[in-house]
Order: C-alpha cells, then structure tokens, then sequence
C-alpha cells in the first residue's frame, strides 16, 4: 500500500476525530474487526499504521518547521530496500473486562485476567500495558479484600517460568526488570526484591534471598544485598549473612558461590566434630567426593581422633539404567584405648566390606547376578558403630550368586559364595564356592506336547541335580592362615532321581522311586586306634590319604498314600449372626517301604581294634556329603490330621434376602502328626507334634503354638523305655497384637450417604496417626524330669501427638534374665523446611542419645546442629 504524506495525514485527521470505544473491541488474532482477513492482514495494517506515526513525529510539528520526506533512491525491487517489519511475529492479547487502545494506537490497555503472547513469550497478570512501538509491556497484579496481591504476573519464555509482584519487558531485547520474584533452582528457591534480566540465563539481583524452603515466606535464608545468578549454574554474591525466622544471626561473610548443575560435580566433604571419652576429640567424615562419570562415583572420608585413632571410609555407587545398580563400602579403622605404656593400653585393628549389585529384571532373561555382602571383623560395629541394630545383631550373612538358564533347555547352573559369621564367639562359615548343575523333571517316553490319556510310562519322570561345594568353619584369627587340605572341606556329589505315581482311586496314589547318588572326594582316611596317645589312655589317629576317590549307591522305595477332605456345616437360625460353621478336616495316611539293596558295605567301611573289640568306620567319616550307602531294609507308616475351621457371618441387615456375607476364621490349622517304624523292634512310634496358628479379633491378633509328645515312659534312670507313658516335651507359644489408628477409621462422609441405617455403629475418626505391636513368646522345655520356662515380651509403637510431632518407641523384657531388653525412644519434629530428632537408649550397656537439627534439603545438608553422646563415652 503506498500512499503519499498528504493523503497518510489526512487518514490520520479522520481516525482522530472516530470515538475511542471504536477500537476497543478490536482483536487482531481473533479476527472480530470488519476488513481484517488473517491475522497477517491485521499485523500489515499494524506496521502501516505504526510507520505512519513515525513519519508524523519527524516532521517535528511543535517546532513548527517541515522535515521533507524523500523518496527512496533504491529500486523498489532490490533486497536492500525491504524494511524490517515492525512486529515480525503476531501478537495475541486479550483480556475479561477491557482491552483498550490509545489514542495514538501505540498502546493497548488489558485489564483483568489479561494475557499476551508474542511467539514463545507468553504473559499473564490483573493489568498489562501493551507498548507495541517500543515492544514492552508493563504488568502488575491487584490486592483482595486482605490485602493480599492476586492475579500477580506470571511469565513464561520456553522452560523459563517465575511470578512476581510487577514486571516490565522488552520482547524484542528479552531484558526485564522485575519486582519481587520467585525462582526455583536446583532443589532451592531465590527471592529477589528486585531483579534485572539481561538475557535468558543472566540475573542481576538487588536484596535477593536464597533458600531450600518452598514457603512463601521462608523460615529461614541467607539475605544477599547483590547478586548475579546464571540460570542452572551458579549464583555469585555480595556480602551474605544467615536470617532464621526473619531473625539476622550473627552469621556473615564478604561473598558467597552458590553451584547450581543437574550433573554431579566432585567437593570437599566437610568433617563433623565430636568428642568421646575413651578416644578423644575428633574429626569425622571428612574427606573428598569424585564424580567420575554419569554411571559412577567415589567418596573418600576419614575419621581423626585425639589419642591416635583414626579411621577410613571409602564409598562407591555405581548404576546403568536397565542393566545393573550397585553400591560398594569398606572401611579399616586402627583404634587405641588407654595410654601408651601402661597395662591398660590397646590397639585394635577393624575392616569392614559391604556391597550389594542387582541386575534388572530387564537386563537378560536367561542369565542373573546378585550380590549382598556384610563382611567385617567381630568387633567393628560394637568399637566404631552409633547404630544400636548394629551392635546388638551378632549373626552377619554374604552371598554372591550367579545362575544361567539355555532357552529351551531343562539345564541350569547355578554358582554362590556363602559367608556366615557370628560375632559373639568370632566363628566364620565360608562356602567359596558352590557349584550346582540341575536338570528339571523330563519325560523321556512322553510324546511331546501330550498331556492327557497318559499311559503308565508316560508317567515317568527323570530329573538330574549336582553339587560341589569347598566350605570351611573356623575361627576368625585362624581363617588367613587356614590349610586348603587340612581344614576346608570339598567334594562333588551328584544325584538321578527316577519317580512315577499311579492313581488307583481319587484319594489313593502309588509312588514308587529309584534314586542313584554319587560322591567325588579328593582325600579319604584310615583310622586306627593309638595306646601311647594321652598319657597312655589311648586315643584315635585318622591318617589321610591324598587322591581323588569316587563312591556311589542307589535305592528304591515306594509309597501309597490317601489324603481325603471330610467337610462338617453346621447351621444356625436365620435370625443369627451367625449364618454357619464350616469343619473341614484332611487326614492323611502313608505307608513307605524300602528294600535292602545297594552296593556292599564293606566297599566304602573299614574296621580298628580298640580293646580287642573291631569297630566299623566310613573312610569318607567328617566329609562333607557322607558316605552313599545302600538303604536298609525300612517301612514306616505316618499319619497326620490337619483341621480347619470358618464360619460364615452377615454383615448386613437386609430384609431383601440379598444379604453380605464374609468369611472369618476361626482356625486357620490345627495340625496332628506321627509316624510308625514297623521294623524297629522297640519304640516304634515317633513323637507326637501339635501344630496350630489362627488370628481373631479381624486379623489383630496373631497367635501360634507348637508342642512335642514323647508317647513313651521314662524309667528311674530317667531312659527312655518301650512303655506308654505320654509326656510333654517341648512347647511354645507365640502372640502377636497389632493396633493402629487407621483400625478405627469409620466410612466417608460419600460412604456414610444412602441406605445406612441410624441404629448402625458409628466409629470415631481419629485425626492423629498411632500405631504399637505387643508381642509375647513362652517356652517350655522338659526333656527329662527337669524343666526349663522362658518368657519374653517386646513392644514397640509410633503416634504423632501431631502432624509435626512423631515419637517412636521400642523396649521389652526377658523374664528368665529379670532384665528389660534394648530399648530405644526417637523423637521428630517436623519444622517445614527443617528437621529436629532426638534419640537415646536411655539405659543398658549401649546407653547414648543424639540431638540433631537440620535443614531437609541435600543441598545444603552441612547447615546443621548436631550434639550426641554415645555409648563409648559411658
């Protein structure tokens, strides 16, 4: 559109004299004016129209002189001759009351819920004052009845976002000023009275605020007279200092670096300080952290202390997404107690290993790794640990293993390292390593795919299982210097099992076995008895003999068992509670019977003199499978009832007919078993055991006993002779009761509405969590004439008094000792953006407590107060 000067001014005369209200609906997006086709049409008009206006002001018409406007001597074709356009994206704006424009047209006024959006830039406040010249807007929020500002300035310019109480912006240059803003930054938030934004990612701050609290007014913060901050990388700072519940604290310093990366970044750990009365002053944790790489990382600390002990930690955790996670600790610590030169002087020596490694699920299918390792010395926890778990657990475990399954395939290998350790009595168990190669259950005369109208041979099962195994049970100081043939243990056993059954009645199946098993050993032995040994009383020497050597056997046996279910209901009216009783009882019967077969005895036994007397031994006597021996004539006959009872209870008062039931249990089991040896010639039967659990009270109480019958009298010798005379021999009881707040909790107020009843219970809402356990054990023991009773009993609980505050709580009582066990009492309060505990074990040998008050963030962990007194300085 060309148009000459005149013609431009005398438009401009005609739009002045055209009321104001005539713009004010305009919308240049939303296409509501007449004449406007696209949003491009009217961002042409815009530009035109903006053009026009500059064309005016440099005719400088206060002056009352002319400025010439000449024309262009560039071809109107060529590229140097197009303009810049004035707006080079469309603006969208609108607003719920009003959207009005000036006089001159240069500036669009939105009021309430206003919004305006200019390519990525969007803008959202009460009021927004559009400059569409100079390309800024001005935004604001507005005060309620309360004085409270609402509708404050919401920006957003791609992933960056804050609000604010006032804000001007330049769309073109990206640079702002900004009154009272809140950004997040890496778990922290900075508040700034007023900020300058040069660019995206650069800040200038002005009595600025940085903070891990998301409250609107933080509980506490170190206030910043200037700052710079680049987004997601750091902020440097003027003179600092620390303000905690708008309270200044004498806490300052010159400058400060706050780091901000979403990657890990390695630092100095800071040490905490401490003192105890056996080894001094110290310094504790200190070290370095090593970010390696994205999948990997290592921290180093070290503990100081004023008598000469130190100690030292090293941590790594590793992780792959899909593959495997894993962390890996050890620690050596050198303690010395009491003072050099003096009896009571001493220097202990502790490490420690943990790791654990798992594989994900995802990673393959066919083949899997795990670890979890807790190696240490017997008295590590109890000289350097705070853990009071760790202390008084004495039983530590390790495994490592390692399976792999062939697709297709019924094989699989599996591998471990086992380690068991007890503290109390420093006896290590280790199991390096153990080897085991299995087949699963094959039918070898089963056509593939077949599984009904099977045939007696079809029936036939073989399956493959094999060991190796290199173990050894010693003493801690005694492990490093332990003889691989002298004292570990080693050998290869293998067995194939070959089973069938046949179903003679519904109940009524016949399982007959044949079960080879062999042994592989790499020494055997020769015994003989010596009369010279112990003062000449004589004792046994076992000579070993080195070479691999190889044993084996095989047996048979069958079995017929009946197993029925015999069901008894009883009914009750149906004006009762009680709909019915259900007794459901399975008696189970069995007959076994082995024959006499398998390889020669005197192949694998061997004899010494002793008194002129020879006695038998196996020249496999202490290894680690036993000897394979063929299997003497044996028949047994076992028995057991096990027995169930449930009722069947309404729930609802529905004289429809269409009424709830639920079922509870009344007895979950009661179980009686024994067996009959019908070869032996005396004592035949086998000791009665008496089994039982169930929960009442709906599943609160947990409750489970067990005893053992001896069916056969004691003679004055207190031998057991072939005499009925039943006796109780050992018995227990255990109850566990379970209570919580969340028990009590009624239906919701959506629940409560409807068909209930007015007569119906209405329980009481408890607003404040708690929950406690109450377990009793008892056991008595009376293998003879005298008898043994022990009692404990154990509580523990949590409630909050409360949202803030949690108290937690553990203690008990061993009647046999007269003397409460371990007990334990935790305290939490909940500040928000901070956290105070406080624990102690009030009594006992491990009596300590530790008061701690922190702020939750990890960012700024090291913000702290801590004051304990552990059990060492006792």
């Amino acid at each position: 559109m060309q148009l000459k000067l005149q013609q431009k001014l005398f438009i401009l005369f005609i739009f002045s004299l055209v009321p104001l209200n005539i713009f004010a609906g305009l919308n240049l997006v939303n296409n509501e004016s007449p004449g406007w086709e696209s949003s491009s049409d009217a961002l042409e008009e815009v530009n035109w129209y903006a053009e026009l206006l500059q064309q005016v002001d440099s005719l400088n018409l206060k002056s009352g002189t002319k400025k010439n406007v000449e024309n262009d001597s560039l071809s109107a074709d060529s590229s140097a001759n197009k303009k810049k356009p004035f707006l080079e994206t469309a603006i969208e704006y609108n607003a719920d009351d009003s959207v009005t424009f000036s006089l001159t047209g240069q500036k669009v006024y939105l009021t309430n819920n206003a919004f305006v959006k200019y390519g990525a830039t969007e803008l959202r406040a009460y009021y927004i004052e559009l400059d569409i010249a100079k390309k800024e807007a001005f935004a604001y929020g507005i005060k309620d009845s309360t004085g409270t500002f609402i509708h404050t300035p919401e920006f957003k310019d791609g992933a960056e976002e804050f609000t604010c109480k006032e804000l001007k912006y330049n769309f073109e240059t990206g640079k702002g000023l900004v009154n009272e803003v809140i950004t997040e930054q890496e778990s922290g938030y900075v508040h700034s009275e007023l900020t300058k934004r040069m660019d995206e990612n650069t800040f200038f701050l002005k009595n600025g605020k940085y903070t891990t609290c998301d409250h609107p007014h933080p509980h506490f913060y170190v206030r910043m007279t200037k700052a710079k901050m680049i987004k997601d990388d750091k902020i440097v700072s003027g003179p600092l200092h620390m303000v905690l519940e708008d309270v200044p604290l004498p806490i300052g310093l010159p400058f400060g670096f706050f780091p901000f990366s979403s990657k890990y970044s390695s630092g100095i750990l800071l040490p905490s300080y401490g003192e105890e009365q056996r080894r001094g002053f110290n310094l504790r944790g200190g070290g370095y952290y090593w970010a390696i790489n994205d999948y990997v990382d290592l921290a180093i600390r070290g503990d100081v202390f004023s008598n000469g002990s130190w100690g030292g930690y090293l941590e790594s955790k590793y992780k792959k997404r899909y593959r495997y996670s894993g962390r890996l600790q050890t620690e050596y610590h050198r303690n010395k107690y009491g003072d050099k030169g003096l009896d009571d002087y001493s220097e202990v020596k502790d490490f420690a290993v943990r790791w654990t490694h798992t594989q994900d699920a995802k990673a393959n299918p066919y083949r899997t790794f795990s670890a979890s390792v807790n190696f240490s010395t017997s008295e590590n926890d109890r000289n350097n640990s705070t853990n009071i778990n760790k202390i008084v657990n004495n039983q530590k475990q390790s495994s490592i293993s390692y399976s792999k399954k062939w697709p297709g395939s019924p094989f699989s290998l599996n591998g471990s390292l086992r380690h068991s350790q007890n503290s109390r009595d420093t006896t290590i168990a280790l199991t390096l390593p153990s080897l085991s190669l299995n087949m699963t259950q094959i039918y070898p005369f089963r056509s593939k795919g077949k599984s009904s109208n099977l045939k007696w041979y079809d029936k036939i099962g073989v399956s493959y299982t094999s060991k190796m195994e290199n173990r050894v049970n010693i003493k801690e100081k005694k492990l490093m210097s332990s003889s691989l043939t002298k004292d570990w243990k080693n050998g290869y056993q293998h067995s194939i099992p070959v089973t069938t059954n046949f179903k003679l009645t519904r109940d009524l199946t016949l399982s007959p076995t044949l079960n080879y098993q062999g042994v592989l050993y790499s020494r055997s032995i020769r015994r003989r008895w010596e009369e010279t040994l112990n003062d000449n009383k004589g004792g046994i020497v076992d000579d070993t003999i080195q070479g691999f050597q190889y044993a084996h056997n095989y047996s048979t046996s069958a079995s017929l068992s009946l197993s029925p279910k015999i069901y008894g209901m009883y009914t009750f009216k149906k004006t009762s509670k009680i709909e019915a009783i259900r007794h459901v009882m399975t008696p189970s019967i069995s007959v076994s019977y082995t024959p006499e077969i398998g390889v020669d005895r005197d192949k694998y036994y061997r004899t010494y003199k002793k008194d002129g007397q020879d006695i038998e031994y196996s020249i496999f006597d202490g290894s680690l499978y036993g000897t394979p021996t063929g299997a003497k004539e044996s028949g047994s006959i076992n028995l057991s009832l096990d027995n169930n009872i449930e009722a069947k209870v309404r729930t609802a008062n529905d004289t429809t007919g269409n009424e709830d039931f639920k079922k509870v249990k009344l007895l979950e089991s009661l179980k009686f078993s024994t067996s009959y040896d019908m070869f032996k010639d005396s004592l035949n039967w086998s000791n009665i055991r008496i089994n039982g659990r169930t929960k009442i009270f709906n599943n609160k109480l947990d409750l489970s006993f067990n005893s053992t019958v001896d069916p056969y009298a004691l003679n004055a010798n207190n031998i057991k002779i072939n005499k009925f005379g039943p006796r109780l021999t050992n018995a227990s009881i255990d109850v566990g009761f379970r209570l919580s707040s969340s028990d009590f909790k009624g239906d919701s107020e959506e629940e409560n509405k409807g068909d209930k009843k007015q007569d119906q219970i209405q329980y009481v809402q408890f607003d404040v969590p708690w929950s406690f356990s109450l377990d009793y054990g008892w056991t008595y023991s009376k293998p003879t004439v005298k008898s043994n009773v022990n009692q404990n009993i154990g509580l523990r609980g949590d409630f909050s008094l409360t949202p803030k505050w949690k108290i937690n709580f553990s203690t008990g009582y061993d009647f046999a000792n007269k003397a409460i066990t371990a007990t334990q009492f935790s305290l939490t309060r909940d500040l928000h953006c901070w956290q105070m505990t406080f624990n102690t074990i009030p009594f006992g040998t491990y009596q300590s407590y530790n008061f701690r008050i922190n702020v939750k963030s990890s960012v700024l962990q090291d913000l702290k107060y801590e004051k304990k007194k552990v059990w060492q300085d006792y």
